[in-house]
């Protein structure tokens, strides 16, 4: 179980993955990705979790995508706050 946090740090891992990415993002691969570069092993249910916890803060959301896999992406207010953040 990932502590409340780990939870943050996890969605944090989240929103920067979505953000940095050029396109949408389905939960099995931000699963995958965050166990080939963040060293986090992580079970699908927990990511799937943790990014509803970020729809229901309007910092992602559910994106159209092929088949029946749930799509990922950074809300466009999410995005806004990236490219004012100081460098």
């Amino acid at each position: 179980m990932v502590s409340q946090g780990g939870g943050e740090q996890l969605r944090a891992q989240l929103l920067t993955i979505l953000q940095d990415a050029d396109r949408p993002m389905t939960t099995s691969e931000l699963r995958d990705h965050l166990h080939a570069h963040c060293a986090s092993r992580v079970v699908i249910e927990t990511v799937y979790r943790n990014l509803t916890v970020l729809q229901h803060r309007d910092e992602v959301e559910r994106r159209p995508g092929a088949g029946r896999d749930a799509c990922w992406g950074p809300t466009e207010a999410t995005q806004r706050s990236l490219r004012n953040r100081p460098a």
